[in-house]
């Protein structure tokens, strides 16, 4: 049986760190365990890192180097890490289904809980 993560992000330029953190550990354990399930839920003003063009434009140096949350988005799906966006917050953070980047697909908020339900491990960070 495949072991199932569920990755929330709520904040995009207010606070790069949870993504960059997010990102880079939900793809760490798909390196180390392919066969993991992993999705990442964006929340709140996490929904603007569905557009290419907000996602590229956010870095912050962490562990000596630039990590750009565009990269690592693009780099997550390569390895088949699921993007959902709550459908919800969209038109609140001006985000449209025709903006949203290739490999993350709109979802409701109801389709969160169905997915703890089916026993994803929730996993988000306070930064």
């Amino acid at each position: 049986m495949a072991k199932k993560f569920l990755f929330t992000i709520s904040h995009a330029a207010s606070s790069p760190m949870e993504a960059i953190a997010i990102l880079k550990i939900a793809s760490n354990m798909k390196a180390y365990e392919d066969d993991a399930q992993i999705i990442v839920f964006l929340l709140g003003e996490g929904v603007r890192l569905a557009k290419k063009s907000i996602a590229s434009s956010i870095s912050m140096e962490l562990e000596g180097t630039t990590a750009n949350v565009g990269d690592l988005i693009e780099m997550a799906v390569e390895t088949g890490i699921k993007f959902y966006v709550c459908h919800a917050f969209m038109p609140g953070f001006g985000v449209k289904p025709e903006d949203l980047a290739e490999g993350s697909e709109a979802k409701s908020s109801s389709y969160l809980g169905e997915l703890l339900l089916e026993g994803y491990v929730p996993f988000t960070l306070s930064t």
